[in-house]
């Protein structure tokens, strides 16, 4: 290493001193005044010339005379030379105006033609050192008086000359680093709100690569290093790989709605294109062309979220569509000409990637209210299915290729999207059981991977559409006549039994479970629309407004209760679509009541409505506490027991009780205000408890004992953990009434009373959580010691400031030197209590303890306290600790040896 750094360490670091001092010293020059300009420029250019002399008389030297030939040194100083001419002709041109762009333009080309020139004789360092210093050249010369154009013709010099070089010598750090540059020369115009310029840099730093790589293949096929896989070869996929992720910048380089965007369009869409062809000639694996068409996806999303508003965001949409459209049109492109595995892979990427991109804008479109915003996904749907037969005339074997299910899935979520954004809501399910339909009709006729399973999947969007408030709600208040719902009910019944019949004839046995499946969804939608009609006729329609959470609890219910009477009926026989119909069912009604009770219409931040009844007595317990039940019941039935979904509802069971909970909890607090009250302290300290309750409940031995729920072992440490950071922050900090966030005081005495208890139970359950000596019991042991301490702190500031504990302390020393008596007599009994049990979590807490009142005496008690106040803290604490020694010393007498190992 000594050697190392001796030799090549001094040689960079002198190489860029000299770089840096040759272009300091031209801003020094021009800062101070120093000579005329012509003067400076030509000072410039006399050092860059001497070190250029330098690194050649370095390079002339024989290896015999002593010191040697230096060929890294060498390269370094030819390399200072060429950045300080650089500097030189840039403020001839930028800061002095001596010279027209024309004749800077010449002399810096010249500049790197000699690099190009020398490269060879010196090696890689020159081409770095002089990369990286070309780079910083326009920072170094005075930035603001480089005009755009100056800087893009700057930046493709510097490119053109990098990566020659590159593909000259193969050199992979030489076109890293020129790529590099160019993305931080981008930067400069995006900061500018100069868009063009920064598209410009970014394709010459995407396309560079590729070029060179191109014409190495071309013309030097003779040359052996081309196989032998250096990182030349990577230098395509390293360029985009960051040219994709630079191209977030131009994107928003312009305010929005000021027309840049077909610009950042044009570059996302060269990306793309470019990731094919480079993916087509081997140059990169294609599984990498998911990142220039995840990077447009997500830039658009962006794009359109934030314009949405903007008056020019309906101009924009052509050329929008035109980049989702060209994902897919390029996807086919290159997968038709890949092997099986790529061409899975392609496909999936392309179109999964539309697929998401149009699932996520139909709602922008929506909100901004365009018209025939769903026409975008029609045609596109369109598209993608007419493409699925080119597809399956190239696939080897149309039944079973992978690829064109994927591809086929993605045009299925077109349609059923265009469905979902053309039908008004009540007519959805019916508007869906046609789609599936007409999926079941190609099933029938083509014997194409996918579309089975992609008419079930239509089948089950049309039951989630009769879920919706406004179906199922609409119903309940009146809104939608109950003729009508049935009517739709029928429909789509009907037509999910007829394309259930058409699968059945187009595959046979061989897709028996999709048959079965939309079977069973149509028999689910009659039973929805029946019970929701007995409801109407029974009770009548609803003369209040819509309880969307008292709704959703009473679905998540009927789905739950549902489940469980198919899961007691199962039998050791059954069908797969006995075996499927209690998954689906009880799935679905985990996922709704997750999605709509636990976070839609929560009526703590959801937008659920105010909870009705009294305190640990009301609607939460049909929203929370019964699904939690049912779901128990449900595991606790379930055979086998040890399956993938009975180990998901177990999740759902802590996750409901634990909200019923928190919220009962809430409700508590604060009642009908539960919405929008703050969380006060007692709040804060009975969450932690709830969660230190909750952590011990899932490492109790019952929990690991079942085979169902055994496998919540695993995910109860972190758990536990979280607990206790939770648990940590507020009884260390968020809870305290002395020195936590909040200023109010702690009145009247029943809070006080409600929040010492609560520390008191906080550290109770720390105490309990420990069942062996591991990392996380040595924890919550000493979290339970630590929640102590705080405890008796807070008690003692209590007893001297009653419930303004925040109030200043004031002259008198008694409540000073209390504090250092009693926490000493804290650390002491502690200290104690793990002497006699052997415990080193407990020997180190009172030690803790001890030092840090120690630490107190010294640093404050002797600045604060006086007199006698301050003799008689420093006689109790030291009596204390001499005390503490004795005792200790007498409790490890009997095991002196072991003590002595530990130590």
């Amino acid at each position: 290493m000594s050697t190392w750094l001796s030799e090549n360490g001094l040689a960079w670091i002198g190489g860029g001193g000299l770089a840096l001092g040759g272009l300091l010293l031209v801003a020094y020059a021009a800062q101070r005044g120093l000579f005329v300009p012509e003067l400076r420029i030509a000072l410039a250019v006399i050092l860059g010339a001497a070190m250029l002399g330098a690194s050649e008389w370095i390079l002339r030297q024989r290896p015999s005379i002593a010191g040697g030939r230096h060929l890294l040194a060498a390269a370094v100083s030819a390399g200072a030379g060429a950045v300080t001419l650089y500097g030189a002709v840039c403020a001839a041109h930028g800061l002095y105006h001596l010279m027209p762009l024309g004749a800077a333009a010449v002399l810096a080309a010249g500049v790197s033609l000699g690099l190009l020139a020398l490269s060879p004789r010196h090696g890689e360092p020159l081409a770095l050192v002089a990369i990286v210093g070309a780079v910083l050249t326009p920072a170094f010369t005075g930035l603001p008086g480089w005009s755009p154009l100056a800087l893009t013709l700057y930046a493709a010099l510097i490119g053109a000359t990098g990566f020659s070089i590159s593909a000259l010598r193969r050199w992979g750090k030489a076109g890293a680093a020129t790529i590099i540059g160019l993305l931080l020369l981008s930067g400069v115009p995006v900061g500018q709100h100069q868009t063009l310029p920064a598209v410009i840099i970014q394709i010459l730093a995407a396309a560079g690569p590729f070029a060179a790589t191109l014409w190495r293949r071309r013309f030097r096929r003779d040359d052996a290093g081309d196989a032998a896989g250096d990182d030349f070869g990577g230098l395509p996929a390293l360029a985009l790989v960051l040219v994709s992720l630079a191209s977030f910048g131009p994107w928003f380089s312009a305010p929005v709605g000021s027309g840049h965007l077909p610009t950042a369009i044009l570059l996302s869409g060269f990306l793309i294109v470019l990731a094919a062809v480079m993916a087509s000639r081997d140059m990169i694996r294609p599984g990498l062309f998911a990142l220039p068409v995840g990077m447009a996806i997500f830039c658009q999303l962006v794009a359109m979220a934030i314009a949405v508003r903007a008056p020019a965001f309906a101009a924009q949409l052509p050329w929008q569509h035109a980049l989702t459209a060209l994902i897919p049109a390029v996807t086919l492109w290159l997968a038709l000409d890949r092997p099986a595995v790529e061409r899975t892979r392609v496909l999936a990427i392309g179109g999964i990637g539309v697929a998401v991109l149009a699932s996520l804008t139909w709602p922008i479109l929506h909100a901004a209210k365009i018209g025939f915003g769903w026409a975008p996904a029609a045609i596109l749907a369109a598209a993608l299915f007419g493409a699925a037969a080119l597809i399956a005339r190239r696939v080897e074997q149309a039944s079973t290729d992978r690829g064109l299910a994927l591809w086929l899935a993605a045009a299925a979520e077109m349609a059923f999207l265009a469905a979902h954004a053309a039908v008004a809501p009540r007519f959805e399910p019916a508007a869906f059981g046609l789609a599936a339909l007409a999926l079941a009709v190609a099933a029938w006729r083509l014997p194409w991977r996918g579309l089975a399973p992609a008419s079930v999947v239509g089948g089950l969007i049309a039951f989630i559409a009769m879920l919706r408030p406004e179906v199922i709600g609409a119903a309940l208040d009146g809104r939608l006549p109950l003729a009508t719902l049935l009517a739709v009910s029928a429909v789509a019944a009907g037509l999910l039994a007829v394309s259930s019949t058409l699968i059945w004839k187009g595959g046979g046995g061989s897709v028996r479970n999709e048959v079965e499946a939309q079977g069973a969804t149509s028999l689910l939608i009659v039973l929805l629309a029946l019970f929701t009609a007995l409801h109407v006729v029974l009770s009548g329609p609803r003369d209040r407004g819509v309880d969307s959470l008292l709704e959703a609890s009473l679905r998540t219910l009927m789905l739950l209760s549902t489940g469980l009477l198919l899961v007691l009926r199962q039998r050791p026989d059954e069908g797969p679509i006995a075996r499927w119909r209690a998954l689906i069912v009880v799935s679905l009604g985990v996922a709704h009541g997750v999605l709509l009770q636990g976070l839609a219409w929560n009526p703590w931040w959801g937008a659920g409505e105010p909870v009705a009844g009294p305190p640990m007595l009301n609607t939460l317990i049909l929203s929370y506490l019964a699904p939690a039940g049912l779901l128990a019941a449900i595991v606790w039935r379930r055979r086998p027991a040890d399956d993938r979904w009975t180990k998901t509802w177990v999740l759902a069971v802590p996750f409901f009780a634990l909200l019923w909970a928190l919220l009962a909890l809430r409700h508590l607090f604060h009642g009908a205000a539960m919405g929008y009250a703050a969380i006060g302290r007692a709040e804060g300290a009975a969450y932690a408890v709830l969660a230190l309750i909750a952590a011990y409940q899932l490492r109790s031995p019952s929990m690991a004992g079942r085979s169902s729920t055994a496998w919540l072992a695993g995910i109860a440490p972190v758990f536990g953990w979280l607990a206790l950071i939770v648990a940590g922050l507020v009884f260390g900090v968020r809870a305290s009434p002395w020195w936590g966030p909040m200023a109010e005081p702690l009145a009247p005495a029943g809070a006080a009373l409600l929040l010492f208890c609560l520390y008191g139970l906080g550290a109770a359950a720390m105490l309990r959580l420990r069942r062996g000596d591991g990392p996380f019991d040595r924890t919550a042991l000493a979290g339970a010691v630590g929640t102590l301490f705080v405890l008796l702190t807070l008690l003692i500031r209590y007893a001297f400031h009653g419930a303004d504990m925040r109030a200043p302390t004031g002259g008198e020393g008694l409540e000073t030197w209390t504090f250092s008596a009693l926490w000493a007599v804290f650390g002491l009994a502690v200290l104690s209590l793990g002497a006699a049990r052997k415990d080193i979590v407990l020997r180190w807490a009172g030690l803790a303890a001890l030092l840090f009142t120690a630490a107190k005496v010294v640093l404050f008690d002797l600045a604060r306290l006086e007199g006698v106040t301050r003799a008689a803290s420093f006689l109790a604490v030291g009596a204390l600790f001499v005390g503490g020694a004795l005792l200790a010393r007498r409790l490890n007498a009997g095991r002196r040896p072991a003590e002595d190992l530990e130590t």
